[in-house]
């Protein structure tokens, strides 16, 4: 009896599961239909309020509240997991059936469950929070530099010191992507500000509407018909009731001040924010923002963009290489927003002929083309555009007050030590495309042409014209273009055209400024003489003119450049020239220059002479007395009396830039120094020393440049002649540089009595003096025994020497006689190439608080042998350890 109620009891618990395993297997299809029909009501019912959520949303602020949000997730997820059901079902497993039955109808009861939720939100929407502002569109940030502006821009605005931010740059840099990444984090990655309010500012600058655009980014209105006042006091309420906001104001071109327009000036204690981003650093400094510059791309990150714009496939296309595809990114200049254009019209191009196509296009007729500062504004004066001063000082401040304005909006670029500026080849190229298709002018600059532009082309009202740089050879002799109002005609670098027509500039009377340097012109037609309204006259290094018709009537001159061509007597007239400004008359072959010119030059800025022989003598003293407005004078004397008299003559009067050269060749080399300098001499290949009459230096002489003067220490009263050292008059006070280049005959360069003149000097360069053996050496024989047994210690200071340049010295033992030391804690650069004997440099270093030695402060490089480096000895321990990481060992 205990057995058979043991086994019914068994039964009992086994039998239902059993049943229902038995019931599932069988029956599954059935179950499979009644899960269809279930998730059939339940994705109806999401229909429904997917349509009921879009029409309340629409409405505006209004979004799915939490509860509808969680239940749609899962409702995907049912969806998701009775559809894996499904597909296992459809494979027919046999023993699978049970157990696919049980999750189906499982999954039966929650889609019932969820359908009756979805019967049940009392509501399915929530009032929307407040935006803190618009998620906007913008590309994949390109470069680390690029990366490492947006992270410093994001410490500023998350840290409280920093107010306002200027992000500047030229055009197409990134500044603009840049800010549309900071929008964006902003919007997801903090809730430091309250709102972040985008506005494009319109160029020009409208203030009005200005305040408009930042009330509509607030979903705000302003009266229009009240005065801009009033409206900034509505729109400071607007922004003060948001509390703490970011402004990013984008592409200003101008400063304003913040209360005229009614944004409250950020600070601290706010908790505001001002961001702009301009071209210019001045709009930045003027609205006191801390400035963060955009700089180029690197060519690698160049490179690597365009890949990614234009698909890394066309690197494994045969026919292409990579040098025509790393040319086509060079023209982009390194500007981003000029890769991403030209990579997306590149992309899926795989023929060569494109990609040249593409490369020929992109290059600008301009390329590279770099202009002295000072030409550009010679330009400007002579075709008046700075007119508002009368003064030629003035003009030059105030064209070089253009040019840095230019400069700081980046539409030029400052190179070459900013002593030239350029545009970037972007702003160059649209400059061109303007100007070609403008009636008013005609640039066909640097494009190799062997014809002339033929006279249909030279319409009557063209105003400006640039043949640059071509290779014409002649111009058409029955050419005479009717160009009355053409003012500016550019034809400089033409180095085959060789013949001007006669009748040429017969119908150019308004002509202002006429460049014809570099030409191979022999004659310049007499029609020059009657363009009365000339202002500039450019033949600079016409190595074959030989003749220029009278200038009598060229009244309006201004700017008359013969320097470098082969007159033989100034032009007839030049004399009526009162208003000339600039004469370069740099001529070796002039052998005439009539007394009396220029003293009636009584405007003359900037003089260029070159004086031949006796018979420019009186021209001579002329040119020492000219007073008044005379800036800068280069003058190349080949005889040392006409150079002494010169400087004699001056009187004291001293000029703000001059260049006196003192050489028996025809043109001096140009100074070498690596230093630029107002007031330089350079003397080459003479004598300093005749017939008792020694060579007399300017008394503030900046650069002292002397190459291949073997008598330079003939002067010395003091010491035997056979010592070499220097002792040329009066060392100025002023000396920045001085140079000694085969100096055959110098042992030593100078003595210690010397060194007071000498604590300005910056540059000290020596090269081919094969017998110097030191630079500094002692007078008297009962100092240099002191030195010797170090009774004294010979200390050299130069307290503002920033470069030492020693180069092939064969005989160049040390710096000082003896035991000396050389201070000098400016230094920057150390050269040493060619100084086999060389044991000691003499150079005395700084020292720390414990006392040992560090490099001088501004130290950059020391460049040198490193058999010769290893071999110095050195005064200082550690000295050479310490030094040690500035060397840059060069193979000679």
């Amino acid at each position: 009896m205990d057995f058979m109620g043991t086994i019914l009891e068994f039964f009992k618990c086994v039998g239902p599961p059993i049943r229902q395993y038995v019931r599932r297997h069988q029956k599954l299809s059935e179950i499979m239909r009644n899960l269809e029909r279930a998730l059939q009501e339940l994705n109806s019912k999401k229909a429904d309020i997917e349509a009921t959520l879009k029409a309340e949303c629409d409405l505006g602020n209004k979004q799915p509240s939490n509860e509808v949000n969680d239940w749609w997730e899962n409702v995907e997820r049912i969806n998701n997991e009775a559809h894996s059901i499904e597909e296992e079902v459809k494979k027919g497993k046999y023993f699978s059936r049970a157990r696919l039955g049980k999750h189906a109808e499982e999954k039966i009861q929650e889609v019932k469950e969820y359908y009756q939720k979805g019967c049940s939100f009392p509501s399915l929407v929530i009032d929307e929070p407040p935006s803190r502002g618009l998620t906007l569109t913008t590309a994949t940030l390109a470069g680390e530099k690029t990366k490492k502006v947006v992270e410093r821009i994001w410490e500023d605005l998350m840290g409280d010191k920093v107010t306002k931010i200027g992000v500047w740059g030229m055009g197409g840099i990134g500044k603009t992507t840049i800010m549309k990444e900071i929008n964006n984090r902003l919007q997801k990655e903090t809730n430091k500000f309250n709102v972040v309010i985008w506005v494009t500012v319109s160029q020009p600058l409208d203030l009005i509407k200005l305040q408009t655009e930042i009330a509509t980014a607030l979903k705000q209105s302003l009266p229009e018909n009240e005065d801009k006042v009033r409206r900034a006091g509505r729109l400071s309420e607007m922004l003060e009731a948001k509390a703490k906001f970011v402004l990013i104001l984008d592409d200003m071109w101008e400063a304003f001040p913040l209360e005229e327009v009614g944004i409250p000036e950020p600070s601290e204690e706010n908790g505001c924010k001002l961001v702009i981003t301009t071209r210019s650093h001045r709009v930045c400094r003027s609205m006191k923002c801390k400035q963060v510059a955009v700089e180029l791309l690197s060519k690698q990150e160049a490179f690597n963009l365009f890949i990614d714009g234009v698909g890394s496939s066309i690197l494994q296309v045969p026919a292409l290489n990579k040098e025509i595809i790393n040319e086509v990114v060079e023209e982009c200049g390194c500007l981003p927003l000029a890769i991403v254009t030209v990579a997306a019209s590149m992309s899926g191009e795989e023929e060569i002929y494109e990609w040249q196509n593409a490369l020929n296009e992109l290059r600008g007729r301009l390329r590279n083309f770099a202009i002295p500062k000072d030409e550009l504004i010679d330009y400007w004066i002579a075709e008046g555009f700075i007119e508002e001063v009368k003064d030629v000082q003035a003009k030059y401040e105030r064209g070089h007050t253009i040019l840095n304005r230019l400069v700081n909006c980046c539409l030029l670029e400052s190179v070459k030590d900013g002593g030239c500026v350029k545009m970037h080849d972007l702003i160059r190229d649209m400059a061109l495309r303007i100007t070609s298709k403008s009636p008013l002018f005609m640039v066909k600059a640097r494009e190799r042409l062997r014809e002339f532009p033929g006279e249909q082309e030279w319409k009557a009202n063209l105003e400006r014209v640039s043949l640059m740089e071509n290779d014409f050879e002649e111009i058409p002799s029955n050419m005479s273009p009717h160009c009355d109002i053409l003012s500016t005609l550019l034809l400089q670098r033409n180095e085959h055209l060789q013949r001007i027509p006669e009748c040429f500039f017969v119908h150019m009377h308004g002509l202002k400024v006429l460049n014809l340097s570099r030409t191979n012109i022999e004659v310049l037609p007499n029609s020059v003489s009657d363009l009365t309204n000339l202002r500039s006259l450019l033949l600079g290094m016409c190595g074959r003119l030989k003749r220029v018709p009278s200038l009598a009537k060229l009244l309006a001159l201004q700017y008359l450049d013969l320097e470098g061509t082969w007159i033989e007597e100034v032009p007839e007239g030049m004399e009526m020239l009162e208003n000339l400004s600039h004469l370069y008359l740099y001529s070796q072959w002039l052998k005439k220059f009539p007394a009396g010119i220029l003293p009636r030059l009584r405007n003359l800025y900037k003089l260029k002479l070159l004086f031949r022989k006796e018979a420019l003598r009186e021209t001579v003293e002329e040119a020492a007395r000219l007073s008044g407005g005379l800036d800068s004078f280069e003058g190349h004397f080949s005889e040392l009396k006409d150079f002494n008299i010169y400087v004699k003559s001056t009187d004291g009067r001293g000029l703000k830039n001059y260049w006196l050269v003192l050489s028996a060749y025809a043109m001096g080399q140009f100074l070498i120094s690596g230093l630029q300098v107002d007031k330089s001499v350079f003397v080459e290949g003479c004598k300093v020393c005749e017939r008792e009459e020694h060579i007399v230096l300017p008394e503030d002489v900046q650069c002292l440049d002397m190459y291949w003067v073997d008598d330079v220490a003939s002067l010395n009263d003091v010491l035997p002649r056979e010592q070499g050292l220097v002792n040329i008059g009066k060392f100025s006070h002023d000396l920045k540089v001085l140079s000694f280049g085969r100096c055959r005959n110098l042992k030593n360069l100078f003595s210690l009595r010397l060194l007071p003149a000498l604590q300005n000097l910056e540059v000290l360069k020596v090269y081919k003096c094969y017998l110097i053996e030191e630079i500094v050496a002692v007078e008297d024989e009962e100092t240099e025994k002191e030195l010797a047994t170090n009774t004294i210690i010979n200390t050299v200071t130069l307290p503002r020497l920033k470069k030492l340049d020693f180069s092939y010295l064969r005989e160049f033992k040390s710096f000082c006689s003896n035991n000396g030391v050389l201070v000098c804690n400016s230094l920057q650069e150390i050269e040493v190439y060619g100084c086999p004997k060389l044991k000691r440099l003499s150079v005395s270093l700084p020292l720390l608080d414990n006392g040992q030695p560090s490099p001088p402060p501004t130290l950059q490089v020391i460049r040198i042998k490193k058999e010769l480096w290893e071999s110095l000895e050195w005064d200082q321990p550690n000295a050479k350890d310490v030094l040690n990481p500035y060397c840059k060992f060069v193979v000679l």
